[in-house]
């Protein structure tokens, strides 16, 4: 077992318990399929149960089409439950930007799956760079404690057993295992703030600090271990003093 393996494995025993119902949420892309693939490889070992979730959010026409088909046959290859549905982002009503409305709709389609299936975990494919992404938005939006520490491993019931792990990490994992992916077309437009922050400001920090992912990731951590410590201290300190009637 390579020790990329290794480090995802350990991720997933403290996130996942025996008996666990999971939802994966597979969009097609490398991270997803390379979740869904470590997923599968443990359920048995650790005593879990998997299914697969994706939406199609109709915004790329045949492309969107495909990415469904795709997570389709890769679950069907699993043996694996697969719910997929489609819902227009552009027509559904809510007033915020495209890629915060679609994120609303896809936690929400994630939610009711979960319902239907009594499931008690929703797995992410979200990766370290995902979370350094994360903390720059915060950073140019204003932020606290919370907003430098990016996304959490682990917020009620969802989790993310690859935020620990690199892109490089999880190519070189596809790569070995032979494993197809889909490529969104739309991950290389800068008008999204994401994007533009994945394409143009990392690659332009990196100019000064070769390894200023590392020291965003250093960072968060650091943010997240003392938001942590505040908030305990808070519950303990609330039990203290207040006295329900």
């Amino acid at each position: 077992m390579s020790s990329f393996t290794k480090k995802v494995k350990s991720a997933i025993t403290e996130l996942i318990a025996p008996g666990d119902k999971v939802l994966v949420a597979v969009s097609g892309g490398a991270d997803s399929v390379a979740l869904l693939y470590l997923l599968e490889q443990f359920s048995k070992e650790l005593g879990y149960e998997l299914f697969v979730a994706h939406l199609n959010h109709l915004t790329r026409g045949k492309e969107s089409d495909e990415d469904a088909s795709f997570v389709e046959k890769e679950a069907n290859k699993l043996s694996l439950p697969v719910f997929i549905d489609k819902i227009d982002v552009k027509k559904s009503g809510l007033k915020s930007s495209f890629q915060e409305s679609a994120r609303i709709l896809r936690y929400q389609f994630l939610e009711d799956v979960l319902m239907s299936i009594k499931g008690n975990k929703i797995a992410l494919g979200h990766t370290a760079g995902d979370r350094i992404e994360t903390v720059l938005m915060n950073l140019l939006r204003g932020t606290g404690l919370r907003g430098l520490a990016g996304i959490p491993v682990a917020r009620g019931h969802v989790i993310r057993p690859l935020l620990s792990c690199t892109r490089s990490e999880i190519e070189g994992f596809l790569d070995e295992q032979n494993l197809i992916y889909r490529t969104d077309s739309s991950n290389n437009e800068t008008k999204y703030l994401r994007n533009k922050i994945r394409h143009e400001v990392i690659p332009f920090l990196r100019t000064f600090n070769p390894d200023i992912s590392g020291n965003l990731l250093g960072l968060a951590e650091i943010a997240r271990g003392e938001e942590q410590w505040m908030s305990e201290k808070t519950r303990e300190l609330y039990s203290q003093l207040v006295t329900p009637e």
